[in-house]
């Protein structure tokens, strides 16, 4: 294992990396201990050796990962790691495999990687590191080795799996499912886009926000503008200052009952009562005056449909034909169709392949395990 902290050190690294047909790659991010997140370190595993690469040090990492980006890559759950990267360097890779979807796949009962290692490999590693902050320098010798663990096993892990996979018939179910994660991932809006600015102005409509109205609303946002500004000024994550749940809890209750000392919440965690109180006393009274908070509908909300009893059928019976398949291919059955395509699929109603792969809700897969009955539920009489 080798930490790359210099010029020298990652040209040496470089070189070794880029000669190597495959990578097997994960990082670490500094989330849980700050309020904007920073790759605070990236992990590459390559045959013999791991490297921890320390991104705070200077070293020029944007023209490496462009190279990194055309060769085999392998992760255990992707999304995050490559969003990362994307966010910090326009990370984008052609192929990935993907060692938490494989195993959904596969029908593991565990998906995580601490027990991916141990099933293929024996090997039970440590999850006491998991909450460090990986953005502290000096790093100790033990979280260096925990970070270059993640790698470490990648490789002899995903070649087992490639086999299970194979015998399964399921190498081309793995790929279309990596495909369609990197294009998902491809299509995030970039810095600055219209998207992104509508996004950042309904950040405030969190869990819970829609069982709120009226006044209750525009104390919520309020709240959270709040919550936002003290977490950046402390630059601690928002969750530290005071958790969505009892965000929306107490505009609630504020609401109930207006004008009162937020001390007099029963239910208020310690910091409500003591360090925050008059600043969210405050906040409260001057809430009062400010216009009403609407909510407002994302570009990605689907719209509300009103079911009939036909569509409730419908969607009944494709229910109990993903569920049926599911059981027999023992993985979850939201791989095969989530709730929501189903919706769309009960609501459009395609009458044949063509028409249900227009729908571009379902991988050539998922059509060919449940295609054949979808539609004989979708051309009636809704019975299989």
């Amino acid at each position: 294992m080798k930490f790359i902290d210099s010029s020298t050190a990652f040209e040496e690294a470089r070189r070794a990396i880029e000669a190597s047909a495959w990578a097997a790659v994960d990082t670490e991010a500094d989330s849980l201990h700050h309020y904007s997140e920073k790759l605070s370190l990236l992990q590459i595993s390559i045959e013999g050796e791991d490297f921890v690469i320390d991104p705070f040090s200077a070293i020029p990492l944007g023209d490496f990962l462009l190279s990194l980006s055309e060769k085999d890559l392998i992760f255990h759950a992707a999304d995050s790691d490559v969003r990362l990267l994307k966010k910090a360097y326009r990370f984008s890779p052609r192929r990935v495999f993907d060692t938490m979807i494989a195993a959904q796949l596969l029908g593991y009962d565990k998906i995580g990687l601490q027990s991916l290692v141990e099933r293929h490999c024996g090997v039970k590693l440590s999850k006491t590191e998991q909450k460090a902050d990986w953005s502290e320098r000096p790093l100790e010798e033990k979280l260096i080795r925990y970070a270059a663990n993640d790698t470490h096993y990648l490789k002899f892990i995903s070649d087992a799996m490639r086999e299970e996979l194979r015998v399964l018939g399921r190498p081309d179910w793995h790929r279309q499912q990596c495909e369609k994660l990197l294009a998902t991932l491809e299509a995030l809006p970039g810095s600055g886009g219209k998207m992104e600015e509508d996004e950042r102005a309904m950040a405030w409509q969190i869990k819970g926000a829609r069982n709120l109205k009226g006044t209750g609303l525009t104390f919520l946002k309020a709240l959270w503008q709040w919550r936002e500004t003290l977490a950046q000024d402390k630059d601690k994550p928002p969750f530290k200052i005071l958790n969505s749940e009892y965000l929306v809890q107490l505009a609630q209750w504020a609401q109930a009952n207006p004008g009162m000392d937020v001390g007099e919440w029963k239910e208020a965690p310690r910091n409500v009562r003591n360090e925050h109180r008059a600043a969210l006393n405050a906040i409260l009274a001057r809430a009062t005056s400010l216009p009403q908070a609407i909510l407002e509908v994302s570009a990605k909300t689907r719209p509300k449909v009103r079911w009939t009893d036909k569509e409730t059928k419908i969607l009944g019976d494709l229910k109990t034909a993903r569920d049926k398949h599911a059981a027999e291919l023992a993985i979850l059955p939201s791989l095969i169709a989530t709730n929501f395509v189903l919706e769309t699929l009960a609501t459009q109603k395609p009458k044949d392949r063509q028409m249900l792969a227009a729908t571009e809700t379902m991988l050539p897969w998922q059509m060919d395990v449940t295609g054949e009955d979808f539609l004989k539920v979708l051309q009636g009489p809704n019975v299989l």
